[in-house]
């Protein structure tokens, strides 16, 4: 079995699992279980289960803003982004409120959100520590922005939301990004 196989098949478990159990209440042994698998089969792919739930979000998210430019907008890009999260919309949820702390899914999902625009900028600009920072902070605000509006009350449509996000970007982002 490859390593995207193995991992595929783990993500699998993971998000059956998720939808009748609190995602931090998951143990690796039930995860490998369910699967077929071993915990060490697991530790070969991922560092712990918060690593997964990230993998699972961040193959699609980067599959997205590798459109960005290309065939994508950037205000179609936030848009897809809400539309991954209602596709998996138990899991997502779970995984949202569920893990907590330094290394919550929000977190991982979010830096590597991040470092994906850093490095999608910096293939076709210099960017400056002032873009950097600029731009770590958009991206930050986007997600809680996103995350807040995808557990709460939803006062906006997703098209509404997206045009939002765009308009609100900082001045220096908007001749890299527009």
């Amino acid at each position: 079995m490859s390593t995207q196989q193995t991992k595929a098949l783990l993500a699998a478990s993971l998000k059956e699992l998720a939808q009748f159990k609190p995602v931090d209440k998951i143990t690796i042994r039930e995860l490998t279980k369910n699967c077929g698998l071993t915990p060490p089969t697991f530790y070969n792919h991922f560092r712990d289960k918060y690593d997964l739930a990230a993998w699972i979000c961040n193959r699609r998210v980067e599959a997205v803003v590798n459109q960005l430019g290309a065939s994508l907008t950037f205000e179609e890009v936030l848009l897809r982004w809400m539309e991954i999260l209602f596709e998996d919309e138990i899991f997502y949820r779970n995984a949202l409120k569920n893990f907590v702390g330094q290394n919550s899914f929000r977190y991982a999902t979010n830096d590597y959100a991040i470092n994906l625009m850093r490095e999608h900028l910096a293939a076709r600009y210099e960017l400056s520590d002032e873009l950097n920072c600029c731009l770590r902070f958009y991206m930050r605000a986007i997600s809680e922005t996103v995350n807040d509006w995808f557990l709460g009350r939803r006062e906006l449509e997703p098209r509404e939301l997206a045009k939002f996000l765009v308009e609100w970007m900082p001045p220096p982002l908007k001749p890299l990004l527009l």
